[in-house]
């Protein structure tokens, strides 16, 4: 059982400082931001020097034992070759790192279906390839914001698979419908509360309508064993060091109970 900190919760911060304060929090293990013009790793720098881009996450880590447990990543290039050049460095910062798992930025709704799989298609190739997991994040605002749809994405495209956070499935518009056909295809998660519209999307822990109980204990019963990642993002509302403490302590707990409950039964 893993429960890693997002580095979105510290998007103000070098990513040197991020991990001194996760580190200090608790938390063993990072998700590390891969977004060009926000944080932490920038797609056009690991394609131009790769090296120099491992260095630094590999002694930050190191610096506050930490571990990588996935990357979340868009290359941040809208036209295919761009996108290929910088998603295969995405691919090999995340081997350098040992990060087993790729969060990826979900298509946006306005793409047409097929051009979507023809973009897709190759970037699942690349990862299999590189022996990391595609985790396409069902995200609210995109193609993938209701469970229907993201199954049918994973199930066109084989191997494809999903980045889950619940919080999604209620602020956008699936509404809190029931979404556990999505479970399946889950290779991470990220954690944070909810209200019921998209301006409240993140809230603080137990004043939203979240119903973590039932996720985690439906992602264990269909085998999930990933990370659980903490993502409360510092330039949201309600970010900030309470509600990242909050959450760990709830999945700390939580998770245990889940798996104490199977283990039993």
């Amino acid at each position: 059982m893993t429960v890693a900190c997002s580095s979105l919760c510290f998007t103000q911060q070098s990513f040197e400082r991020a991990c001194s304060h996760m580190a200090r929090m608790g938390f063993k293990t990072v998700d590390v931001a891969v977004l060009q013009n926000w944080a932490h790793f920038s797609p056009k720098e690991l394609a131009e020097d790769l090296d120099a881009q491992v260095e630094r996450a590999q002694e930050a880590m190191a610096a506050a034992g930490l571990k990588a447990a996935a990357l979340n990543a868009s290359a941040g290039a809208s036209d295919r070759k761009t996108e290929t050049k910088r998603f295969k460095a995405i691919c090999e910062f995340a081997n350098a790192l040992e990060a087993p798992v790729i969060c990826y930025a979900a298509p946006l709704g306005i793409i047409e279906y097929e051009k979507t799989l023809a973009r897709y298609g190759p970037l699942l190739e690349t990862a299999q390839k590189a022996g990391v997991a595609l985790a396409v994040e069902a995200h609210a605002r995109t193609l993938l914001e209701m469970p229907e749809d993201a199954a049918k994405f994973c199930d066109d495209l084989e191997g494809m698979r999903l980045t889950l956070d619940p919080s999604h499935m209620w602020a956008g518009e699936n509404q809190g419908k029931p979404f556990d056909a999505l479970y399946p295809y889950v290779s991470h998660t990220h954690w944070r509360d909810s209200g019921d519209a998209w301006e409240r999307c993140q809230v603080p822990v137990r004043e939203g309508v979240v119903d973590f109980a039932s996720v985690l204990k439906g992602l264990f019963q269909t085998g999930y064993r990933g990370a659980y990642s903490v993502e409360y993002i510092d330039t949201f509302p309600n970010g900030g060091e309470r509600n990242i403490l909050t959450m760990k302590r709830l999945l700390d707990e939580w998770v245990r109970l889940v798996e104490r409950s199977f283990s039993e039964s």
